[in-house]
């Protein structure tokens, strides 16, 4: 079933008390019906106060992250996966059905050169135990692959896929990024094809990263593409309005992608569904 959603971001830098209160309410009111929370600070996150306004609300969470830099996998695979179960375990305990994002490695985080065969033998060493638990969680590890500035470890569908045929556990999925796959991919459609169907989980960004309809993102041949593919997962805007500083370093994002996040809710959840649903994607 699609469903559509939100990241947290739109409403703070960090999932907070004071974010909770104010995204998933919003959220509920906009029709949306899944909220991603980062994780970046799993310990920080209260649990029980982010489920009953969840409940309340009717929305469903989801759960991502980027590695922090002291645990980034491709340098520290051994503090990479401690760090991730953890996380996991706190994504089980919301109620998110996934723990995805860029969760090989730190964003922003480029070696200078080509990945190496001992940075993805890391990289597995790392991740594997994290799928198999979460695959016990009865939930969903997938990975992001992010444009050529941000990392230089996964940056296609293709990449992606074979990295997850090492892992080798049946609970991963590819998780893409119309920002990214507009940069790094031949076109949304050719991306949906090398993720060979493991494909459950679709960030909709512009390619300012700002209000959907805006930029140059072919947002036809985007849900086109998902029906063509009988797509059944999560779609979540992600509109970069509130970031924690290190991440907005990471990103480079320099300026404000959009007036606020109302201008994002009014506009670009809107302008969202309604193409989905001249394609045929949704009703």
């Amino acid at each position: 079933m699609i469903r559509f959603g939100m990241h947290a971001s739109l409403w703070g830098a960090g999932w907070t008390r004071e974010v909770a209160e104010l995204a998933i309410p919003e959220a509920a009111n906009h029709g949306l019906e899944v909220i991603e929370i980062p994780l970046l600070e799993p310990d920080r996150v209260d649990v029980a106060h982010s489920r009953a306004l969840l409940a309340k609300h009717n929305i469903a969470p989801t759960a991502s992250l980027g590695l922090p830099a002291e645990v980034g996998a491709p340098l520290n695979a051994d503090r990479a996966t401690p760090f991730l179960l953890r996380a996991l375990e706190v994504a089980h305990a919301l109620g998110c059905n996934c723990l995805s994002g860029v969760t090989y490695s730190t964003l922003g985080y480029r070696s200078g050169s080509p990945p190496t065969e001992a940075e993805y033998m890391t990289i597995v060493r790392a991740l594997k135990p994290v799928a198999k638990r979460a695959g016990e969680l009865g939930m969903m590890l997938g990975v992001e692959p992010c444009n050529r500035y941000e990392t230089h470890m996964l940056n296609t569908a293709k990449q992606s896929v074979a990295l997850l045929e090492r892992i080798g556990e049946p609970a991963c999925m590819v998780h893409l990024d119309t920002y990214h796959t507009n940069i790094e991919e031949k076109g949304f459609d050719a991306a949906l094809t090398d993720a060979r169907g493991l494909c459950r989980y679709v960030h909709l960004s512009e390619s300012d990263r700002g209000v959907p309809g805006s930029g140059n993102i072919d947002w036809t041949n985007v849900f086109r593409a998902l029906k063509a593919r009988n797509f059944s997962g999560d779609l979540v805007c992600e509109s970069f309005v509130n970031m924690m500083p290190q991440l907005a370093a990471a990103l480079s994002v320099w300026r404000p992608v959009a007036k606020d996040r109302h201008e994002v809710l009014n506009i670009g959840v809107p302008f969202l569904r309604s193409s989905a649903q001249a394609a045929g994607l949704i009703a």
